[in-house]
């Protein structure tokens, strides 16, 4: 399986349907995949990237705590495929006597796992040519434009109006 070195773009909310997406994009080229995921999820890939630390620890910092606490490491993720509608990835892990795990994965699950522990991310050549978007000249400006407003905004709340 050939496979795409992906950064992570960001989380965006569907305008329309109110869906969370995480947005991949290839290192290479300007070609993203968005993935559907939980509000759960995307916060806390979006805590990761914010720099955000919550007061107690979210279930994935407690995961790679675990993972490491036992002497492995995650090595890479892998977003996989789509079966079913439903995108899949994979998790491969090192143990502490070189043998190697593959762990099917939710890629929301995944994701925030590898930017807490660094590990890089990959996407199948395949799903990015089939799933993957490329965006216009045009649109791509704009959507450069739409990242930096928001990549400005703090996350503080407004102020309440009386």
């Amino acid at each position: 399986m050939e496979l795409r070195r992906a950064v992570v773009e960001g989380i965006r909310i569907q305008m329309i349907s109110g869906t969370h997406m995480l947005l991949l994009r290839d290192a290479e080229e300007a070609r993203y995949l968005p993935i559907p995921i939980g509000p759960n999820e995307a916060s806390a890939i979006a805590y990761h990237l914010q720099g955000i630390t919550p007061e107690r620890p979210l279930t994935h910092d407690t995961a790679l705590r675990t993972i490491r606490v036992l002497g492995a490491s995650l090595r890479e993720v892998r977003i996989t495929e789509v079966r079913e509608e439903t995108f899949r990835a994979q998790m491969l892990l090192m143990a502490p006597s070189g043998e190697e795990a593959t762990l099917d994965a939710r890629p929301s699950d995944a994701v925030a796992l590898a930017l807490r522990a660094e590990a890089p991310i990959f996407i199948s050549a395949e799903l990015l040519s089939t799933e993957g978007i490329v965006p216009e000249a045009a649109e791509e400006e704009r959507l450069s434009l739409f990242r930096d407003f928001v990549n400005s905004l703090d996350g503080e709340e407004p102020p309440a109006t009386r």
